[in-house]
């Protein structure tokens, strides 16, 4: 039975960029919009956490942000992807693996994010 822990324990804190989808076009657009949010992660002090959309980030470095935890839901690997895009255009390291826990969320987070396909990302919209 801790075997069968265990491995879910490692399996929930790798692979998290398998699980990104490819970005459509729309999303492609709205990742690229985003360069100046994602450039204002540059020169932020260390350690600040930010947290939206089921995304939490942390300032590690000058030019690096380190995913901390993304919550299993297809919603937040799209916007963790569409992040991705838009701290690599801006210069910016996203590190993902072997840092990000995947979290589960909780049955009334689930309820509202069933109902939210179209809601904002937590990106800035030019």
């Amino acid at each position: 039975m801790q075997e069968n822990t265990e491995r879910k324990v490692i399996e929930s804190t790798t692979n998290v960029t398998d699980r990104l989808p490819e970005l459509d076009e729309e999303d492609t657009s709205t990742a690229l919009e985003n360069i100046r949010w994602a450039a204002g992660f540059v020169g932020a002090p260390q350690g600040v956490i930010y947290n939206d959309a089921g995304v939490d980030l942390q300032v590690v470095a000058t030019r690096t942000v380190r995913c901390l935890a993304i919550a299993d839901h297809p919603y937040c690997y799209r916007t963790l992807a569409m992040m991705a895009l838009s701290f690599e255009t801006a210069g910016v390291e996203l590190e993902v693996e072997p840092y990000t826990i995947i979290r589960t969320l909780p049955p009334e987070e689930e309820q509202d994010e069933q109902g939210s396909g179209d809601e904002d990302t937590g990106m800035e919209v030019a």
